[in-house]
């Protein structure tokens, strides 16, 4: 397929979709899972599972609605696709990245720039090719935990941390085609039963989830932002990579509202992008198990 073939497509699903796509906001879906605390809205019930003891640490990946300013921006394609094709009660969430504390420095995968898993700071959304392209006081955020042992916390940080110094992972705009295609064929081709998180059916040629050494083989360096954390945890946390295998999940087909869908993973708090500090900030206060995790709260 030639690039200007490519061009063609993406551009066509893009403004297709984005035509189509619902305008219900995160917070209005999130109603009746979060509650306000002085004007901060916090997850109602943010229980983990005992499984690990005391023995823990936390893994936060921040979920985003974007409102972009400009409605034509290409990063509409996957928005819009998740908007019309969910089959799970969630919210509208188009983009992931992930951290490993509750300071605004999350790392997200994005297309543009040299290095595309690229900070992400709601602070400073001039610094990233992609947040600029937002409204910060419009755009909302959900941030979620998973609870991992102290060793799958460093793996994960250590796995993250080498492709983020890597200029060879790109951002595959062809991932998010083929994406928007699949959701559309199970939303209105596929019986429900097989609609579901953890029950659906993949085409025949879809790859095999993939276990790398990065010291040692050859990594894969092509995803959009959520496959790419799929593939981050099914290599690096043993319970996403168990529950994975059990349900014959696809790291490669995974959308960004199923990242919320993996068992362990707890919503804790909603806010829009120019609030997330002070939010983060006022849960920790709230819930001071989590204090340690936010160092940095200018």
């Amino acid at each position: 397929m030639s690039k200007k073939t490519h061009k063609f497509i993406f551009s066509f699903f893009s403004i297709f979709l984005l035509f189509i796509q619902s305008c219900k906001s995160t917070k209005a879906i999130e109603r009746d899972f979060f509650e306000t605390e002085d004007h901060h809205i916090f997850a109602r019930n943010i229980n983990f599972s005992d499984d690990l003891g005391d023995n823990y640490k936390y893994i936060f990946f921040r979920l985003y609605n974007p409102e972009y300013k400009n409605p034509l921006y290409i990063a509409n394609l996957l928005k819009g696709g998740i908007a019309i094709t969910k089959t799970d009660d969630l919210p509208e969430l188009s983009h992931s990245s992930i951290n490993f504390s509750l300071n605004d420095n999350y790392y997200g995968l994005t297309f543009g720039g040299k290095y595309q898993l690229a900070p992400e700071e709601c602070q400073h959304p001039k610094d990233n090719k992609y947040m600029r392209n937002c409204d910060p006081t419009k755009s909302e955020q959900i941030t979620y935990a998973l609870k991992v042992t102290p060793e799958e916390y460093e793996n994960t940080k250590k796995f993250i941390e080498k492709y983020a110094a890597s200029t060879k992972l790109k951002y595959n705009s062809f991932e998010a085609v083929k994406l928007a295609v699949f959701f559309i064929q199970q939303k209105f081709f596929t019986p429900s039963k097989y609609q579901k998180f953890g029950n659906r059916k993949y085409p025949f040629y879809s790859k095999k989830n993939r276990k790398v050494d990065l010291d040692k083989d050859k990594p894969e360096n092509s995803f959009i932002c959520s496959n790419f954390l799929g593939y981050v945890l099914y290599n690096n946390v043993e319970s996403v990579s168990e529950y994975f295998d059990e349900h014959d999940i696809k790291y490669d087909y995974l959308n960004v509202t199923d990242l919320a869908l993996i068992p362990g993973m707890v919503p804790l708090f909603y806010s829009n992008w120019d609030d997330y500090v002070e939010t983060a900030k006022a849960f920790v206060e709230e819930y001071p198990e989590f204090k340690d995790y936010l160092t940095n709260t200018n």
